[in-house]
């Protein structure tokens, strides 16, 4: 019996439990079976639970779970999910689930709590705490104050500050995990260009020589969505080029992520995808025990792309065209910006609330607000100067974790975050739930990644 336990808990420690996620995921969005398919991950969390004793297993289905969704029923004004997954049937299921976890979560937390890590030395967390505490004030002094507010903010705080306390309670922080996290990132890097790939095989259309950007859906998000994750996740791949054997594999994916950014169609993702292959390539041209090999593959990789360009051009330009037919437009951005800044003048302390903004008929959900396509702004509008002293706070002390020990592992994961940060200054990604969970966690490795690389799945020189 012992023997047994041990070696299902093996499995959940190594890197074979989060391969096997990332397959019942991908299975699952391309069979359109997602509410069957979350249902197992979610089970398969609870034997884990009961026999491991930190949380490193949670990783990979805690952040991959959502990428389950498929396209089945979705357009960008209505996503058809309610009738998927606020039926009876699903809403029983989850609710017999979610028992089921809270009382292993209680076991796991009662068998582990003499291990807990210490919080009062995490400045990070508590500026956490202190940004998600003034955010909900956001609109509070307001005349057209709405407690949707307060849930809106909710739906941001609790998935910031549970990415990072459970984990950083019951992580052991040391390389091997360090190595683990950066391969879950690639992983799902992995699981949303394969999701990608096959919509192009599926659902995506081409229209007059070009691709139809609107018809880059994947289910649980749109265009814009995909792009701003595989950019996101996409310098975790060039991590592993930087010191470690095979290398070359994390640089092959890398190249491989970023041209899954172009199929995205998404502007802001090709740009700020841009910006980050840059830092990353600079990077591993500079140091690293694999810099020489680095440089040879990135120059040549270079010289292809040039090759290319000039002798099947015609053929390339299917990726661009709506990239250039669009050019530098604003898509109303300007426009909306300014009205942020006017609700600022109304409201320049506490700010007018989420939910005094602007009307958008082509996309009515009723249930989210119209959100302002630029961080700062959106903090100025709904929360006013407090929200954006809280945040400042917060961002000053992410920027000293980074630099506090740094290592060029850390580099590479601000060098993901920094991509969500810049993306989200043309867009809302900031302030929806999944890309925070990334945020969240990245922040935590960041934060405790002061060592040099070492890998169980991707060995050390």
């Amino acid at each position: 019996m012992t023997a047994n336990t041990d070696t299902i808990r093996r499995f959940y420690d190594g890197i074979y439990y989060p391969i096997a996620v990332i397959l019942l995921v991908f299975l699952g969005h391309v069979l359109e079976l997602d509410v069957l398919f979350a249902a197992l991950i979610a089970l398969s969390v609870i034997p884990a639970l009961l026999l491991c004793s930190d949380l490193r297993f949670l990783i990979t289905p805690y952040l991959s779970i959502y990428f389950v969704i498929g396209v089945k029923d979705y357009t960008p004004s209505q996503t058809g999910m309610a009738e998927r997954f606020l039926n009876p049937a699903v809403l029983t299921l989850a609710a017999i689930l979610a028992v089921a976890l809270i009382v292993a979560f209680v076991l796991f937390f009662k068998h582990n709590a003499k291990n807990a890590n210490p919080l009062h030395s995490r400045a990070l967390f508590w500026s956490m705490i202190l940004f998600c505490c003034i955010l909900l004030t956001n609109g509070v002094f307001f005349a057209n104050y709405t407690p949707k507010n307060l849930l809106f903010v909710s739906s941001i705080a609790l998935p910031l500050l549970v990415s990072y306390l459970p984990f950083a309670l019951f992580l052991r922080f040391d390389r091997k995990t360090f190595d683990y996290f950066l391969s879950v990132l690639v992983l799902i890097g992995l699981l949303l260009s394969a999701e990608l790939l096959f919509a192009y095989a599926t659902t995506v259309r081409f229209e007059n020589g070009q691709i139809v950007k609107e018809s880059v859906i994947l289910g649980w998000g749109v265009w814009t969505n995909v792009g701003c994750m595989l950019a996101m996740l996409m310098p975790a791949c060039f991590y592993f080029a930087h010191s470690h054997r095979y290398g070359w594999i994390g640089l092959i994916l890398g190249f491989f992520e970023f041209f899954c950014i172009v199929l995205s169609q998404s502007r802001g993702a090709l740009l700020v995808g841009a910006l980050a292959l840059m830092l990353c390539l600079l990077i591993l041209c500079i140091g690293g025990k694999n810099r020489r090999f680095n440089r040879v593959f990135t120059a040549v990789v270079f010289g292809l792309g040039g090759v290319a360009v000039l002798l099947v051009s015609e053929h390339l330009a299917v990726l661009v065209k709506s990239f250039l037919q669009t050019g530098f437009s604003d898509n109303g951005r300007f426009e909306i910006w300014r009205l942020g800044i006017s609700n600022f003048k109304r409201a320049p302390i506490f700010g007018c609330g989420f939910y005094e903004s602007y009307e958008n008929p082509a996309w009515d959900v009723g249930v989210f607000p119209h959100l302002y396509h630029n961080t700062v702004i959106q903090l100025l509008s709904s929360g006013g100067v407090m929200a954006l002293l809280a945040y400042l706070c917060h961002r000053v002390l992410s920027i000293r974790a980074l630099f506090r020990s740094p290592t060029h592992g850390k580099l590479f994961l601000a060098v993901g975050i920094l991509s969500l940060l810049a993306f989200s200054l043309l867009d809302v990604m900031f302030f929806m739930i999944y890309p925070i969970m990334f945020y969240s966690l990245m922040l935590l490795f960041m934060e405790n990644g002061s060592f040099e690389p070492n890998s169980s799945n991707f060995e050390s020189k």
